[in-house]
């Protein structure tokens, strides 16, 4: 069989709020036995990636939705293939309308993530206003974990911008940032897993995971028929598009399905690893 790059989502896909089922893990771990190459292609900033997912080890990690490409082993020294910023002038008037419309957002730089003067009250509102069930609780040490490391500021001209991310609270909407900056940006619906969270990732303008596991495949010199991503939300749907097989989780987005070349189990039913059984990555 072929050596297959697999490219595998966090969020709904490979984990539940950093909880990795363990056939997910046994999963993982005999595909790479196996000699294919695992890269994990996540919406999130390197910083908000847990050291458990890390330590799990994988051949590569494309972050921020697309705009930096790591490889080599992740519990060992990595080698940056790519990395991608805005333009200043772009950064500038987007957080300026994002400012006007008091919008809560991130800004995600290669080494660590800048909070909006708004981000901070509506996550205040948010741990506050949620009842006290055991999925509430999840989703609030979720969102301590997620949004642990924010540095409060706005990036300098000097610092390069990989990736906005948004929350709709009462000003614009995903709608209306997109007619706003859709010429110039990737938009895509956020798939941070709390309940109820509306929002958004903006990137570059032809900076996505699409891109990038193509970049990954040419640089392991890998035909892009020989590979398989797997994911859940509209931040994968290019990078299923792209693939050589794009499977969509049980539990993903119906839309994200109807692109897919195939639908697996849910993650909590195991889909991830139903899905490499079936295309061959756990041998016979």
């Amino acid at each position: 069989m072929n050596q297959k790059i697999v490219f595998l989502d966090i969020d709904g896909t490979l984990a539940d709020r950093n909880r990795i089922p363990s056939s997910a893990r046994r999963a993982c771990r005999e595909a790479r036995k196996n000699g294919h190459l695992l890269y994990i292609c996540t919406g999130r900033p390197l910083i908000q990636i847990s050291s458990q997912i890390l330590k799990m080890g994988f051949d590569g990690v494309v972050s921020s939705g697309g705009a930096c490409i790591e490889t080599a082993n992740t519990d060992k020294v990595r080698k940056i293939l790519f990395q991608a910023s805005f333009e200043e002038k772009t950064v500038r008037r987007l957080l300026d309308y994002l400012n006007a419309g008091k919008t809560p957002y991130m800004v995600e730089l290669s080494d660590k993530v800048l909070a909006g003067p708004y981000l901070k009250p509506w996550l205040e509102r948010v741990y506050t206003s949620r009842s006290w069930n055991l999925r509430m609780f999840m989703e609030k040490l979720f969102m301590r974990f997620f949004f642990r490391r924010l540095v409060a500021g706005e990036p300098s001209a000097e610092e390069d911008v990989c990736k906005v991310v948004f929350m709709e609270s009462g000003g614009p909407t995903f709608e209306d940032i997109k007619r706003e900056f859709g010429d110039e940006c990737e938009l895509f619906r956020n798939s941070i897993p709390i309940q109820n969270m509306k929002g958004g990732e903006i990137s570059p303008r032809g900076i996505h995971k699409g891109a990038a596991l193509e970049k990954v495949a040419a640089y392991h010199g890998i035909a892009r028929e020989d590979t398989i991503a797997l994911g859940d939300s509209d931040n994968d749907r290019t990078m299923l598009e792209c693939a050589g097989v794009g499977i969509a989780m049980g539990n993903a987005d119906e839309a994200l399905k109807q692109r897919a070349d195939d639908v697996t189990d849910t993650l909590e039913n195991h889909g991830l690893a139903k899905a490499f059984k079936k295309y061959g990555l756990l041998g016979t």
